[in-house]
């Protein structure tokens, strides 16, 4: 019995005019030969072949011709590259895979697009998949350029982009200019001269210094004592293996030197596991370099700004997200430093003509809120209030708040949301209120698999006794100091990832980054 797919195809198969007319389409046979005697050739020569006299137009050609109405772009990238990568205006995009069955008139999945055009312009990342699908569309009879170097070329001439739902494509230059001084990578964490910089947070806003750490234990300490927090952690980790890698270089068993220090580095911040991940993921590096004989440090340096590349890149995409939800006279309440997608999210709502005002708790005992977040959301021009850590349902029942948004140190396959103390009980108040609250997360952490598997980092209770320094009570009263808490997912409306908004008991099905 055959399927409906099976069916279709038969009735395209026999819809197709013969072999030797203007549309050929191959019979399985000549198809089945074509394919063996292309597996013996290179990939250049299978470029080449029958492509010679496609023409290869350039960005400013393609750009030019696309404002022409008898001419179509035709994006055949994958929609994820798309997303990714930014699209051209007016782009039609097409699967490469559909191409006979979307462009070839008697198949059922012809699309009409294809005949109210004459000209049609193939793009995809480098130009060669293009020139693939050029000859074939050419085969059916069409007439056919491709954009020479793909999306990269146009990127390169720095013609206008759009995201994949037409909005503005913000580049990594676009991203790093919208950011405060704080969230700048170079301002994080960074590998100099043979020592770790950290960007000293324990300062700031008072002061914009660095902490210099010339040890992988100097960079652990300065983990556990808030130098440094948010994604600040683990950039600031993985330069240290850079750093140890340095150090190790003459010694035989420096693999086991990397191990040592990922260990020691990993205990800074038992609760955000993301720390973990990034450190595997350079020793991985670290240990393929050794084992082809090239330098591991530059492996591992190189891996980082590959990673840091692409983070950027997704708070990009989170920050757009997150930008949709809010509305022209929001007041958004957030918990701690939500940090990069959360700050971007507000940039780019600002740009969209949205005017918002952002409630920042001062988040004791460390005053992240009142220190970092404040300070990083007046830098880009937003109006901000600061308010104390026990004001937020009190502004909710005042209709002063019609958004919560944080960022997530962790989230559980089922849905937990794990972030800075303080979240949870907002959460609830918000809940009470009907006010959505929405979490930037990169994902949900996979040996994560419910709250019961997170182990909440509890710091030194004399914390607590004391505020920048200065006793709040005397020293013989005890006191307690959970640095995260949990949030079930019964509360939390969506989780916002480079992917959209997602809901957090679907989180686990959809992706990894």
């Amino acid at each position: 019995m055959c399927s409906s797919f099976a069916l279709a195809w038969l009735e395209y198969a026999m819809a197709c005019p013969a072999p030797g007319s203007a549309n050929q389409i191959y019979s399985g046979n000549e198809r089945g030969d074509s394919y063996g005697a292309r597996m013996d050739t290179s990939y250049k020569n299978m470029l080449s072949q029958g492509t010679e006299n496609i023409p290869r137009l350039s960005p400013e050609e393609t750009r030019s011709l696309s404002l022409e109405a008898p001419t179509l772009l035709v994006d055949i990238r994958d929609p994820r590259e798309r997303e990714r990568d930014g699209c051209i205006k007016g782009a039609y995009p097409m699967p490469r895979g559909m191409t006979e069955f979307w462009m070839h008139e008697s198949s059922p999945y012809f699309k009409s697009v294809f005949k109210k055009h004459e000209h049609f312009v193939f793009i995809c990342a480098k130009g060669w998949r293009a020139l693939l699908a050029a000859k074939l569309a050419r085969e059916l009879g069409y007439t056919v350029s491709i954009l020479a170097g793909g999306i990269g070329a146009w990127r390169d001439a720095k013609l206008p982009m759009v995201q994949t739902d037409g909005e503005r494509f913000y580049t990594l230059g676009d991203i790093e200019a919208m950011l405060p001084h704080i969230l700048k990578r170079e301002n994080i964490a960074r590998y100099e001269g043979g020592k770790v910089l950290i960007g000293n947070r324990k300062d700031y806003p008072f002061a914009k210094n660095f902490v210099t750490c010339h040890s992988v234990e100097d960079v652990a300490v300065a983990i556990e004592t808030m130098v440094t927090q948010g994604v600040g952690p683990w950039v600031a980790a993985v330069y240290a293996v850079a750093m140890q890698s340095d150090l190790s270089k003459d010694k035989p068993n420096m693999l086991e030197d990397l191990e040592r220090a990922k260990t020691r580095l990993i205990k800074t911040r038992p609760t955000n596991t993301l720390i973990r991940s990034r450190l595997e993921d350079v020793l991985r590096v670290a240990g393929k370099a050794l084992e082809s004989g090239q330098n591991p440090t530059e492996a591992i340096l190189t891996r980082i700004k590959s990673i840091m590349d692409e983070m950027y890149k997704f708070y990009g995409r989170r920050g757009q997200y997150g930008a949709k939800l809010l509305e022209e006279g929001d007041g958004v309440l957030t918990m701690c430093f939500a940090e990069t997608s959360f700050i971007l999210a507000l940039a780019m709502a600002r740009d969209a003509g949205k005017i918002l005002t952002v409630y920042v708790p001062e988040t004791r005992p460390y005053l992240q809120g009142a220190r970092l977040t404040a300070p990083s959301i007046h830098e880009i021009g937003i109006d901000v209030k600061l308010v104390t850590d026990n004001m937020p349902a009190a502004l909710m029942a005042q209709g002063k708040i019609q958004k919560y948004m944080t960022a997530a140190d962790l989230i559980t396959m089922d849905g937990h949301v794990v972030n800075k103390i303080g979240t949870f009980q907002n959460a609830i108040a918000a809940h009470k209120h009907n006010i959505p609250y929405f979490a930037f997360a990169w994902g949900c952490d996979r040996n994560k698999p419910n709250r019961d598997s997170v182990e909440i980092e509890f710091r030194d209770e004399s914390e607590i006794r004391e505020c920048r320094g200065v006793a709040t009570t005397v020293d013989n009263i005890n006191a307690l100091y959970p640095a995260f808490d949990i949030t079930p997912p019964n509360f939390v409306s969506g989780i916002i990832t480079r992917h959209g908004t997602l809901s957090p008991y679907t989180l686990k099905n959809g992706f990894e980054e």
